[in-house]
Parts: structure tokens; C-alpha cells; sequence
């Protein structure tokens, strides 16, 4: 069982592996436990992909040391599968999923939990991006470029599918001159834990990026409730809100439907679908992105 993980070193003193099925990230991921009672989490994926799995690790050994966030932390990067598989062991975040929580909670609590989330991601936002780094504009403008490509080679559409490849086209302008900060890069209640302390355990950067901290917002829906996405606006911003945010999270916001269509093409027809659902949902609450401020908020 197993076989492309048994040339892990370590692989003999683990008692029990068992899949993950959460996610997007198109990785696999396992929870382990060790012979010595001490768990992890195990991602792999194509080898081709090392240098990502490199990186990522990087990214979180500095985020830890940097801020102290209770967070997956690197162990190992390397190879396995006869060099078929790249590989990365983390900590394991002991906790309870966020969204079993929130939704057990009365609304006025939802909205409270969203807040302290806010506060969290403010704290990331709050590591400044390298200096020597493109100006924001000039390395999303052609990401964008690729990924309208890939979504017109799909041939799929969705109910104001038109309105938002135009909103995306027609606002471009609105990334000149943007801050760059640590992004996270899927942060929403799902990749949050309630840890024994009360606090928040934060898990899988393997998305994280620099850029404009604004576009850590673009999956804020993908969080369990609309009360708990309020709250996390309202307590990243402590209830003052900039004029220039709610036109760049539409703007993200928009552009991540369209990369979530892409990413479930190659996987299966319900993969499609579900995004498709996910994509037609989301520009409804933006009145196919005519309004600036989700029908939500």
C-alpha cells in the first residue's frame, strides 16, 4: 500500500497514513502518524513541481519565523517514487476545522470569528514583498492574459461568464500602483483551525505569493457563512473600509472564478460543474459584476 512513498526515509515508523480529500491545490495529501505518536502532514505531487515544493517551504519557514503564526511548518523537501514525486513533510496543526464552529455559532459570533480572521490576515499582510520584485501590474497583467487563454480554449461558459471576462478586461488600470506584501493565497474559514488555546491555527500556504493584499480577499466566499466573510472585512480594515477595496476584491474575485473553471477542466465533469456552480453564484452576488459591492456584504 502506498508504494510510491515507501523510498521515504522515514516511511518504516509511520503507523498510520491517511488521505486528504480537502483541498484545491491538485496535490496530494496524506496525515500521518508516526510510530512515536507524532503527526504530520505529507504533500506530493508531480516531480516536475520540486522547485515549487522547494519554495513553498521556504515561504512558510520564514512567515513562522517571522510572525510566530501556529501554521504548518517545513521538516523535509525531497524526492521520492524513484524521483517521480517531489515531496514535503509539514507539522501537523492540531485543531478543530473552523467551519464545524462558525457554523455552530449564532450569527452575531460568526461575524466576531470573521473578525479576529481579518486581524490575522492583516498580520501577514503586514510582511512587505522583496523591493527587487516586478511593480504589480507588470506580473499580473500577462497572468491575466493566460488565464482568460486557457478559459476561452475550455469553450466553457456560465451564466455571466461574458460580463466577467469584460469586467476583468476593462479594469486592468486598477492594479497600477498597488502595495506588494506576503499573500497567502487561499484564505478563507476552511484553511482555519480552532486550536486549544482559542487562537488561530492557519494552514496551507502552498498558494502564497507577493502581491497586492487585496487579492487575498478573492476566495473570501469560499468561507462558510456571509457573516463570518463581513466580519473578516470589517476586521481587517477595523471598519473603515478604503474606496479602492471593493473594486479590486470584485476584480480578484472575478479573475479566481474563472481560474477555479480552469484548474477542474483537466480533472472530471463534476469538477467542472461544481466550479461552474461556484462561478454563476459569485457573479450573481456581483450582479455579473456590474456592482462593486457583493449582494452578501
Amino acid at each position: 500500500m502506498y508504494e510510491e512513498l515507501q523510498d521515504i526515509a522515514d516511511y518504516p515508523n509511520w503507523l498510520e497514513i491517511t488521505p486528504i480529500e480537502l483541498g484545491r491545490s491538485g496535490e496530494n495529501k496524506y496525515h500521518i502518524i508516526r510510530n512515536n505518536g507524532i503527526q504530520f502532514i505529507l504533500r506530493t505531487s508531480s516531480s516536475k513541481n520540486y522547485k515549487r515544493h522547494c519554495e513553498s517551504a521556504k515561504f512558510a519557514g520564514f512567515i513562522h519565523e517571522t510572525l510566530g503564526l501556529n501554521m504548518n511548518i517545513p521538516v523535509e523537501v525531497a524526492a521520492c517514487n524513484s524521483d517521480k514525486l517531489a515531496y514535503t513533510i509539514y507539522t501537523w496543526v492540531e485543531g478543530v476545522d473552523a467551519d464545524k464552529k462558525i457554523l455552530n455559532a449564532h450569527t452575531p459570533e460568526q461575524v466576531k470569528f470573521g473578525e479576529k480572521a481579518g486581524r490575522l490576515l492583516k498580520t501577514i499582510h503586514g510582511v512587505t514583498a522583496p523591493a527587487d520584485i516586478l511593480p504589480w501590474d507588470e506580473f499580473y497583467n500577462p497572468r491575466l492574459d493566460t488565464i482568460l487563454k486557457r478559459f476561452a480554449e475550455t469553450r466553457i461558459t456560465f451564466r455571466g461568464s461574458e460580463e466577467t471576462v469584460e469586467f476583468l478586461n476593462n479594469n486592468r488600470h486598477l492594479l497600477k500602483g498597488r502595495p506588494q506584501t506576503a499573500l497567502h493565497g487561499d484564505f478563507h474559514s476552511g484553511n482555519l483551525l480552532f486550536t486549544r488555546s482559542g487562537e488561530y491555527g492557519v494552514i496551507d500556504f502552498d498558494r502564497w505569493c507577493w502581491g497586492d493584499p487585496y487579492m487575498d480577499f478573492q476566495c473570501i466566499r469560499r468561507s462558510c457563512s456571509t457573516a463570518f466573510a463581513r466580519g473578516q472585512i470589517n476586521g481587517y480594515f477595523e471598519g473603515s473600509i478604503p474606496r479602492d477595496f471593493f473594486p479590486l476584491m470584485g476584480f480578484y474575485t472575478a479573475a479566481e472564478i474563472i481560474i477555479s473553471i480552469c484548474e477542474a477542466y483537466p480533472i472530471s465533469r463534476n469538477a467542472i460543474d461544481e466550479a461552474v456552480r461556484y462561478a454563476e453564484r459569485t457573479a450573481r452576488e456581483y450582479d455579473n459584476f456590474g456592482g462593486l459591492v457583493p449582494a452578501w456584504y
